[in-house]
């Protein structure tokens, strides 16, 4: 952009009378266990609640900031107000299925008969996107309902090439695979204004428990993208 001038800094300025906005997302992340739910609740455990499942969280700790960026259950706090224009679900495969654990899978193998572990990670993923809705529930009314959850791409996702040396199960292989899905970011509009103290939830619904095919935990995101209203400082 061109070099503002110093009349034009006053609207930049993070020292100023009033309030800002900032580009910034609500992001929330919840254990998928390998049995399924008929329901996740996404934005009701702030930091300090919930169960952790950020990579390096002792088991069942609470949330932190890398979990969600949420400072009070189900409603934005007193100086806080968010405008939603996208809302994105993350799914991220696992490769255990103890309670309350999230270990990510190995997208990569280094023996033929390691594949079928990589396998169930990309039907993981397939099936979970393929099946369930995604309702956005404000005060007393639903703004958003949309399904499958394949309709909500993530916008930033890993990206793996890969190279096959042998088929051989006593032979070694390197391979590189990964699931994912791709295409239009689900834009709100018009965008929703989120006031604070007014309740909401994000949920993933299923009429009946959806199982992992591979026997191991999920995790899942909930990202809605957007713009954060606060008080200057």
């Amino acid at each position: 952009m061109a070099i503002p001038s110093l009349a034009e800094l006053s609207k930049y300025a993070v020292n100023r009378s009033g309030a800002e906005g900032i580009r910034q997302s609500l992001f929330d992340h919840i254990l998928y266990p390998t049995a399924g739910l008929n329901q996740l609740n996404f934005f009701q455990n702030p930091q300090g609640a919930g169960v952790a499942t950020a990579l390096g969280a002792a088991v069942g700790s609470t949330k932190t900031i890398a979990d969600t960026n949420m400072d009070s259950a189900g409603m934005l706090p007193a100086g806080k107000s968010f405008l939603i224009t996208s809302a994105e679900v993350c799914f991220y495969a696992g490769l255990s299925a103890a309670a309350n654990t999230f270990v990510p899978a190995v997208p990569s193998v280094f023996a033929a008969v390691a594949a079928a572990a990589v396998a169930g990670q990309i039907n993981d993923v397939a099936t979970f996107y393929l099946s369930g809705s995604l309702k956005l529930f404000i005060g007393s009314k639903t703004y958003l309902e949309e399904a499958p959850l394949l309709r909500f791409p993530p916008k930033t996702q890993l990206t793996f090439d890969s190279a096959m040396a042998s088929n051989s199960a006593t032979t070694a292989e390197i391979a590189a695979v990964s699931g994912k899905v791709s295409g239009r970011p689900y834009i709100v509009e018009p965008p929703i204004y989120l006031e604070n103290n007014q309740n909401f939830v994000v949920q993933l619904n299923w009429p009946a428990v959806v199982a992992t095919p591979s026997g191991f935990n999920a995790r899942v995101a909930v990202i809605l993208d957007g713009y954060l209203y606060r008080n200057s400082q």
